[in-house]
This record gives structure tokens, C-alpha cells and sequence, in this order.
């Protein structure tokens, strides 16, 4: 594992290999862990929150870079690294060993757009998983009802597909009554992947990583 420190966000990088061997473990634990997938946007969203700060440095088990722009920004030179992250070949790896070890999961999005690309995705990777339930709310904030659906199917991992600050809060609260053993948390912008399983990075994409860069020198 090694530190960044992005924006003034103190940000644990795990390798493929250490993330899926810390997910391996968190499999068999009975309190869900965390699996936090950091983009731009949540960074700078984090910037300015002292509590999604506090989410993504303590709370979060494990970070996961989602886009090598990110390195970029913080002048890390890990280009092993930023090809792990192009492939996404910890999504793969976790995708692979639920479907091998036959591990239940559930999907939860905010809109049926999202649901939709979720399940695209996970059958770009791996079309042996079993999904034991999903749900698809607007109401996050609902934290009972979605954890209820949640227990009924123990899922062993939820896949989550929720924005901002508010997903955040949403997971704080509702992980603590969870029964599961993981959450992944992974953002909208992820969805749309080509058949190598890297993300597409469209114009405004691009120009979205030289924005942030700039805004992430500042704090250097």
C-alpha cells in the first residue's frame, strides 16, 4: 500500500493483488468493509467536507483509484500502477472470484439508468455471477427500507452505484445494520466500459483531468 496526498485528502492506494487479497479476507467477516472507488469528482467533492473527508480516509477499508488521471494530478510516475487502474483489473479480479466461489450479490442504484449500466458492466467482466436482488430507489435517505431488502438476500457483496455526499451518508449509516459482508461503492462516471474493461474517456472526460490538475497543484 502506499499514501497520496490529493487535494489535501490523505488517499490509501492498494495494488490489485493487496486490494483482492484485503477483500478475500473481508469475505469472510461478519460486519461489511468498505470498498471506496475515488474519482475526480468525488475528490473535489471531498475537498470542501470535512465528513466525506473523514469517510475516505478512516471509514473507507479500502480506496481504489478510478481513473490513472488522478496519478497524474499528483505527479506519481506508476505506470504498472495506472495500468492496473486503465483495465480495471480489481473490479475483474472481484468479479472473477464471486463467480467462482458462487458468492450472492445485490445491486443497488438511485436510477433505473444506472441499474441498467450496472448490470452491463458486471457482464462485461463475468456473466456467471448470482445476483440474489437489486434495488433501484431515488430515496436513499430511506436507509431502513433499502437495508431490509438488503438482510432478506444476504448478499456476501453489494454492488452500490450511489452519488455524491449522499451515497456517502447513506453507507456510513446503513452498513452498520447491513447484513453483508462487503460494499463496493463505485460511481456513475465507471459505467461506461469497453470490452477490455477500461473506462471510455470522451472529450469532456479529458478535459475534466486537465481541469482537476490544476486544481490539484494548488495544494501543493
Amino acid at each position: 500500500m502506499k499514501t497520496y496526498d490529493i487535494l489535501g485528502i490523505s488517499i490509501k492506494d492498494h495494488s490489485v493483488r493487496e486490494a483482492l487479497h484485503l477483500t478475500r479476507e473481508y469475505l469472510s467477516y461478519n460486519s461489511p468493509s468498505v470498498v471506496y472507488f475515488l474519482t475526480k469528482d468525488e475528490l473535489l467533492a471531498a475537498s470542501d467536507s470535512e465528513e466525506y473527508r473523514t469517510f475516505i480516509e478512516e471509514e473507507a477499508d479500502v480506496t481504489m483509484i478510478a481513473t490513472s488521471d488522478i496519478f497524474k494530478a499528483a505527479n506519481v510516475e506508476e505506470k504498472g500502477r495506472a495500468r492496473e487502474i486503465d483495465r480495471n483489473l480489481y473490479l475483474k479480479g472481484l468479479l472473477r472470484l464471486l463467480s467462482r466461489e458462487r458468492r450472492r450479490i445485490y445491486l443497488l442504484t438511485q436510477t433505473a439508468a444506472h441499474m441498467s449500466d450496472l448490470k452491463n458492466l458486471l457482464g462485461t467482466f463475468e456473466s456467471a455471477l448470482q445476483i440474489a436482488g437489486a434495488c433501484e430507489t431515488a430515496d436513499i435517505s430511506a436507509a431502513e427500507d433499502v437495508t431490509n431488502d438488503i438482510n432478506t438476500v444476504t448478499p456476501y457483496v453489494v454492488f452500490a452505484v450511489l452519488t455524491g455526499k449522499e451515497g456517502v451518508d447513506f453507507i456510513s449509516t446503513a452498513k452498520k445494520f447491513m447484513n453483508a459482508r462487503v460494499v463496493v461503492m463505485l460511481q456513475p462516471e465507471m459505467l461506461k466500459v469497453r470490452e477490455d474493461g477500461s473506462v471510455k474517456q470522451g472529450f469532456m472526460a479529458r478535459l475534466s483531468g486537465r481541469l482537476f490538475k490544476r486544481v490539484a497543484g494548488r495544494y501543493r
